[in-house]
């Protein structure tokens, strides 16, 4: 079976640029979006509806309250819906659980700076105990010193290791040992790159292409550019 997982960080919702943010994922054609600052409210009914009429008509229950982001998992086939990654969580519906048929699928919005640490611990213990085929994708707003960013600035760049150390590994960077490219800018105009996929050794053995695509962002649709991922599973 092969699947291509969409990642993005649509900014605030999406907003007025919603009919673009579709006609964008409509030219990419993935099978499962993972899309962060999903924004409760009216907005995340238009995306829910917008994103329906695009074919993705099964979704992930868990909802930010109105004016708060959390992450939405949206396919074009059913999977079962296990959740918050840990329902201990100041905002548990910025990390959800899915499965497709033996693939569990970790979809990630996580806070600034000190904030992400009880979700870090959270996730890994969780990916820890997943099974063979798992991986974890979204905005982790983290980034190793000097590699996924100019400077080291991110006081949470341990837990990448954290997740290597569990057999987890970063995809892009496996691919791209020494590639530097940002899949998001400050409006300082500073570059990150806090959009990852980590998957465990049986899935990173069956993944295809992975990349960035910059033209969203360039076209200014988002601050981040798509993280694209194919998968045989």
């Amino acid at each position: 079976m092969a699947l291509r997982l969409l990642s993005w960080n649509i900014r605030q919702g999406g907003g007025t640029r919603l009919s673009a943010i579709t006609a964008a994922l409509v030219r990419h054609q993935a099978d499962i979006l993972v899309i962060s600052e999903y924004r409760g409210g009216d907005s995340a009914s238009r995306l829910r509806e917008a994103l329906t009429g695009l074919g993705y008509r099964h979704q992930t229950g868990l909802a930010p309250p109105p004016g708060k982001n959390g992450v939405l998992i949206a396919a074009r086939r059913p999977f079962r819906e296990h959740g918050a990654v840990s329902a201990g969580l100041p905002e548990p519906y910025r990390m959800v659980r899915v499965e497709f048929a033996g693939l569990f699928l970790c979809g990630i919005y996580m806070p600034n700076l000190l904030a992400k640490v009880p979700y870090w611990e959270a996730l890994i213990a969780a990916l820890a105990a997943e099974a063979p085929a798992a991986l974890a994708i979204g905005d982790f707003n983290t980034c190793r010193a000097y590699v996924d960013e100019p400077g080291a600035i991110d006081p949470c760049a341990h837990f990448m290791d954290k997740v290597d150390a569990i057999g987890f590994c970063d995809l892009w960077r496996r691919r791209y040992p020494e590639g530097r490219e940002f899949s998001w800018y400050s409006t300082r105009g500073n570059g990150f790159r806090i959009d990852h996929a980590f998957l465990s050794p049986a899935l990173a053995a069956q993944a295809g292409a992975v990349r960035y695509s910059h033209d969203e962002r360039l076209a200014r649709l988002s601050d981040h550019s798509p993280l694209i991922l194919d998968l045989g599973v």
